[in-house]
């Protein structure tokens, strides 16, 4: 019951704010950097507006209006590019711990 309610609670302030799950990660991470490096430009664009809509209702202590919440906030829209980040930092560093004598055959 308990995890229900923090999920619900989740929710709710995300659709206040009208943001998405995926809006919450930390950009300075750099797994999270190189992912919003590879959302195509209107994922990029809603994300940024999102982020930006929902900071300035935060600073107005204001909400979205119940009309515009009607949405599911837990759409993983950045995972794949997560993943995909992932993979490209783990070939870049296997290719710079390269070396020709580290050959196995």
């Amino acid at each position: 019951p308990y995890e229900r309610y923090q999920y619900e609670h989740a929710v709710a302030e995300l659709r206040g704010y009208g943001l998405m799950f995926d809006d919450q990660h930390n950009d300075k991470d750099p797994i999270v950097e190189r992912a919003i490096e590879l959302l195509p430009h209107d994922l990029a664009v809603g994300r940024h507006r999102r982020l930006m809509r929902a900071f300035e209702m935060n600073t107005k202590k204001t909400h979205l209006p119940v009309e515009e919440q009607n949405y599911d906030p837990m759409v993983p829209y950045l995972a794949p590019f997560m993943e995909e980040a992932k993979f490209q930092m783990q070939e870049e560093q296997e290719l710079l711990n390269f070396h020709p004598w580290d050959r196995r055959l």
